[in-house]
């Protein structure tokens, strides 16, 4: 019997502003990572939206100029989610422009 973990993989779908998110079907997706960072909701923050392959699951992350991509990568891995490449590539040249 193999007991190795299923892995699943996140591939980003949107990078939008809260007030974008909360005004999609994204809405829950947004509310329940800021309740996780016990983050209050504000409309100008953006978020990354990820689709987890093979479920109809979401998960949100907040961006900012601080973000790091490996904690963002080690949250999913909790998961047992990875991150696609293209995905990883995308993200971190949007942080790059918004660290300038």
């Amino acid at each position: 019997m193999n007991n190795s973990k299923v892995e699943f993989t996140a591939t980003l779908i949107s990078i939008l502003t809260v007030k974008e998110a909360l005004n999609s079907e994204m809405e829950n997706f947004v509310r329940v990572r800021a309740a996780i960072d016990k983050r209050e909701l504000n409309e100008d923050d953006v978020v990354a939206i990820f689709n987890i392959s093979s479920t109809t699951s979401y998960q949100a992350f907040f961006i900012d100029k601080d973000t790091d991509i490996e904690k963002l990568k080690e949250e999913l891995k909790k998961m047992n989610v990875r991150l696609n490449y293209d995905s990883e590539k995308i993200l971190k040249r949007y942080i790059e422009r918004v660290k300038k």
